[in-house]
């Protein structure tokens, strides 16, 4: 009889191997920069993470096919919380999520042609203020107007609650 460890390795190593991922050559053809908006409302720092994971897959997919990102995140609603210093501010359940996310933000703002912005509309209903935000992230007078700016440039929104 064999030991369950050595069960497991063996399925591990027969698993299939997968192939490269896929193209998407008929929507990007032509297409040399791909400008999103993403529209954040997610204030739950849990499913944010999540979301801010497939965004990073989405930039390098974009990269890996010969696509230069160009993505501005405009924060507002709930997801304002999450973009303070001090996350001790949040509920205790929420803290460590919230470090989590906040660590995929800074990699996602270090990332060329990433800009991110936080809504002081948003901001003065959540009592924080320009210099409560984590670093990289810009206050803007109103979120609706960037992702209006943008479009205009451009740029296409997708929500992020």
């Amino acid at each position: 009889m064999y030991p369950p460890l050595f069960i497991a390795a063996i399925l591990l190593f027969a698993s299939p191997v997968w192939a490269d991922k896929l193209s998407d050559s008929v929507a990007l053809e032509g297409i040399e920069v791909g400008k999103i908006a993403w529209d954040v409302t997610q204030g739950n720092p849990s499913i944010l993470t999540g979301r801010l994971d497939v965004i990073h897959e989405t930039y390098r997919d974009m990269q890996r096919q010969a696509v230069t990102p160009k993505m501005l995140f405009t924060f507002r609603g709930g997801a304002i919380l999450l973009l303070q210093r001090d996350i001790d501010a949040l509920p205790l359940a929420d803290q460590a999520d919230a470090e989590l996310a906040q660590a995929r933000l800074a990699e996602l703002i270090a990332l060329p042609g990433v800009r991110m912005e936080a809504c002081q509309i948003a901001m003065r209903r959540a009592g924080l203020e320009a210099e409560d935000l984590i670093p990289g992230v810009h206050a803007v007078g109103n979120t609706f107007l960037s992702l209006m700016g943008f479009g205009q440039r451009g740029y296409i929104t997708l929500p992020i609650n």
